[in-house]
């Protein structure tokens, strides 16, 4: 008697177990290739979101990029994003790319990106006015580089036809310059970026300034875009700063998202954001006084309660100054983020 009793308890554990393990809704977060920061930094957010909330584990998505990304969120085949502010803006708006406005709320901002513009130091390169008669990389196609990439030629009224385009992921962007298969190539993610680094340790880089002119024009046009300097000594053989343009990334998701979950989702994640920090430091700008960082669209309603519970005073910092102080998060490690 004895024995069955033990037995049938055992199954019960088991069955208990498994039934705690199903219960456990697989979500989706749609990040970019494995050469640049979306993915790690996705796999981070994802890596945070398993083990501190219990009824939901998340993984990240290799894809190609902000474009693709919040058509997968907003088409339900990913349950998060990460995407740059100009294409979720667009992507909210229904214009650019966007033929119709795509049903989108952002989570949180993630962190501000900055335009590389890359050449090698014999490539007679100096201003974004030489691109002309050379071959350049756009950044892979459907991604945010690209975008941003299009956006500044056409913003300094650089037509297409006076130039090569090819669109290249970071990594094959890097590889062709090595070869001198291409003259420039665009690279956009966060400050210290290792597809830049890595080439800056093997090549005499050099990273195209713009100048306070075209800064100027640019950001008129799109408003998402603003100064950004790229601090000297960032990367190796650059003493000098560089001006540049900064653009945050955010996570984004469906605006049919229940309130609940967002909530969950954003308070878990500035919780514990000095584990996002062991990822990658340009997780520092991704803080409670960033929050509303992406002007143009919408924060999810869950995240409006987050905020209101933490910060109700929050004030957003500028893009061109991103706010880093850890210790401005406000989020009590007590407080169990899955009740609201």
């Amino acid at each position: 008697m004895s024995r069955n009793r033990a037995l049938c308890c055992l199954l019960f554990v088991i069955s208990g177990l498994t039934a705690c393990s199903e219960s456990r809704t697989t979500f989706a977060i749609a990040t970019g290739g494995p050469a640049g920061l979306y993915y790690p930094y996705g796999g981070g957010m994802a890596s945070i979101w398993s083990k501190y909330l219990t009824d939901v584990n998340v993984k990240a998505e290799v894809t190609g990029g902000s474009v693709i990304n919040v058509i997968q969120v907003a088409r339900k085949e990913s349950e998060m994003g990460i995407a740059m502010a100009d294409v979720v803006t667009d992507a909210y708006l229904g214009q650019g790319l966007f033929p119709e406005p795509l049903p989108l709320r952002v989570l949180f901002p993630a962190y501000p990106n900055i335009i590389h513009i890359l050449t090698l130091s014999d490539s007679g390169v100096k201003s974004a006015s030489d691109l002309k008669g050379k071959r350049v990389s756009l950044g892979a196609a459907g991604s945010g580089t690209s975008v941003a990439a299009e956006n500044v030629l056409t913003g300094l009224d650089i037509k297409f036809e006076d130039f090569a385009p090819m669109y290249l992921s970071f990594g094959e962007t890097t590889s062709a310059l090595k070869d001198g298969s291409i003259d420039v190539g665009f690279v956009v993610g966060g400050l210290g970026i290792s597809a830049v680094t890595e080439l800056a340790v093997t090549r005499d880089l050099t990273i195209v300034p713009l100048s306070p002119t075209e800064v100027s024009k640019l950001n008129a046009r799109y408003p998402a875009y603003a100064a950004y300097k790229i601090p000297g000594t960032t990367y190796n053989g650059i003493e000098a700063d560089i001006q540049s343009l900064g653009i945050w990334s955010a996570v984004v998701v469906h605006e049919e998202m229940s309130e609940r979950l967002a909530y969950q989702l954003s308070c878990t994640i500035y919780q514990h954001h000095e584990e996002l920090l062991k990822v990658s430091q340009v997780a520092k700008a991704m803080i409670v006084s960033n929050i509303n960082q992406i002007a143009g669209v919408p924060l999810h309603e869950g995240t409006k309660r987050f905020l209101r519970n933490v910060n109700p005073n929050n004030k957003p910092a500028a893009v061109t100054e991103p706010h880093d102080n850890t210790s401005d998060n406000h989020v009590n490690k007590l407080n169990d983020c899955t009740q609201i």
